[in-house]
């Protein structure tokens, strides 16, 4: 792997996709505010419960260990582990605000990394799709897992973003997403190869959860996700030759965007986020 740098609380190398700093953050926090009942859902499913012991790998600005926190009660504890030190930073404020004693992080990189003692669970979102063998790091995290414990990641098919009447602007943009995260060599559907990493990684067959907002009008919150996409990729974007900041218009892309979906009444399906959580023997 590459050098490692902060790039929005995702620890992988330095070819990482998406970029940093405060846009990221905001597409963080959107998506996060999105994806919040099916998240819940799924480490519900999951298993955690209060008491439990819990890593959240991957954690960027925490808003997966806030709500893991949550669920294990004062009598459990979560640690998140996350590469950037500006998303840390942001995570330890929010977890300090929210009086949670019980929750603290870690800088390093997911990859290398081990508690110094077994935990009863180690949940993910959004982190597999970055790493360069996810079974392999999948299986060094489940062996620090007690027997019985948890674990569970959760993550996205970009390719079911649509909407209906289909709106060109997104339309344009799911061409644009799909074929930069092609030419820098990521999985635009790892939320369908759960199973197949589990399995990989030698763990029992996972059971799998499924959510994907469903929004109408203008107002719907997946623009602001896909405007912040467009933010934090389009560095990439130019880099790769696959859409110019002229053709994007980036100023004023979500505008137009929120005009299109106005003006057909549209409905936005967000894309599927996957859950999968298995209890290594």
């Amino acid at each position: 792997m590459g050098e490692h740098r902060p790039t929005g609380g995702r620890p992988i190398s330095a070819d990482y996709v998406m970029g940093s700093g405060d846009p990221e953050m905001r597409r963080l926090a959107t998506l996060s505010a999105l994806y919040e009942e099916s998240t819940r859902r799924w480490l519900e499913l999951a298993g955690l419960e209060a008491g439990m012991s819990v890593v959240d790998v991957g954690c960027g600005p925490g808003d997966v260990t806030l709500l893991a926190a949550e669920m294990v009660g004062p009598g459990g504890t979560v640690t998140g582990v996350d590469a950037s030190p500006e998303t840390l930073a942001l995570a330890r404020s929010r977890t300090e605000r929210a009086g949670l004693r019980s929750v603290g992080f870690e800088r390093a990189d997911v990859t290398s990394w081990l508690p110094d003692r077994p935990v009863d669970a180690v949940v993910g979102r959004l982190i597999l799709m970055h790493l360069p063998d996810p079974a392999s790091t999948l299986a060094r995290l489940a062996g620090v897992v007690r027997p019985g414990g948890v674990v569970a990641f959760q993550d996205v098919v970009l390719t079911t973003r649509r909407t209906e009447p289909p709106l060109p602007l997104v339309e344009a943009f799911n061409g644009w997403l799909i074929e930069t995260l092609r030419r820098s060599g990521r999985p635009v559907d790892m939320g369908l190869r759960l199973a197949a990493v589990f399995r990989t990684a030698g763990l029992p067959d996972p059971g799998l959860s499924v959510g994907a907002p469903v929004e109408r009008g203008a107002d719907a919150l997946g623009y602001s996700l896909v405007a912040g996409d467009v933010a934090s990729l389009l560095p990439r974007m130019e880099q790769l030759g696959v859409v110019t900041a002229a053709e994007v218009g980036p100023e004023t892309f979500e505008d137009r965007l929120r005009a299109e979906a106005a003006a057909s009444d549209a409905v936005l399906l967000n894309p599927l986020m996957v859950g999968a959580w298995a209890r290594p023997s």
